[in-house]
């Protein structure tokens, strides 16, 4: 089989219409194109077609990867689960995402750490919101408790506090019931939510 015509497409200029014995056979980008060293009258057989075509393929999902992650940081579960939820075959999204992994563009620790950080200064939550939210995103528990271990919970609930109790007040149990509820559902742990209340209230 020989190719014997690369022409533009006209809807993207950035991919290539292959013609292979007079005929389309498929499409590459102009990247593949040149990484192959693809030129019109080369001969070509099957196996180098179907190796192409997997790079192609490959880069495709490359793409799109990076894409998805302009928009935020993910784990790597997230953006694995992303990518096979476009319908990319599962072989090609792993060799993707690891050699993520192995240049750093993916770290679980430093997700992990940034998702703290935000729900630390930006949106304070409990720690047992962040675990949960962190198993959900397939971060190792080994790493959870390790971001988590340095986190003041005191600090944050007495900050709250300090926020709330200009409109109620602790001395009436519907106030710290209100309190309490609003503290619990931000994922605060109920012993320390009802001590620090009951401190606070004197």
């Amino acid at each position: 089989m020989k190719i014997s015509a690369i022409k533009p497409q006209k809807k993207n200029k950035n991919r290539c219409s292959i013609f292979i014995d007079g005929e389309y056979r498929f499409g590459l980008s102009k990247e593949i194109v040149i990484k192959y060293d693809i030129h019109e009258g080369d001969d070509i057989d099957e196996t180098h077609i179907s190796t192409v075509l997997l790079q192609e393929e490959r880069e495709k999902v490359r793409t799109r990867a990076f894409k998805i992650l302009q928009y935020r940081q993910r784990s790597v579960h997230e953006l694995s689960t992303r990518l096979m939820d476009i319908g990319f075959d599962r072989t090609l999204v792993d060799e993707v995402v690891e050699g993520f992994i192995e240049d750093d563009t993916l770290n679980d620790r430093r997700f992990a750490e940034a998702f703290v950080q935000d729900y630390t200064t930006l949106r304070p939550k409990g720690n047992r919101f962040i675990y949960h939210e962190l198993i959900k995103r397939g971060i190792a528990k080994d790493i959870i408790e390790t971001v988590l271990s340095g986190r003041d919970e005191k600090e944050l609930i007495t900050d709250f506090l300090h926020k709330k109790l200009r409109g109620y007040n602790l001395q009436n149990p519907k106030d710290r019931q209100r309190l309490a509820r609003q503290l619990l559902n931000r994922g605060f742990s109920s012993q320390l939510v009802y001590d620090m209340i009951r401190e606070q209230g004197g």
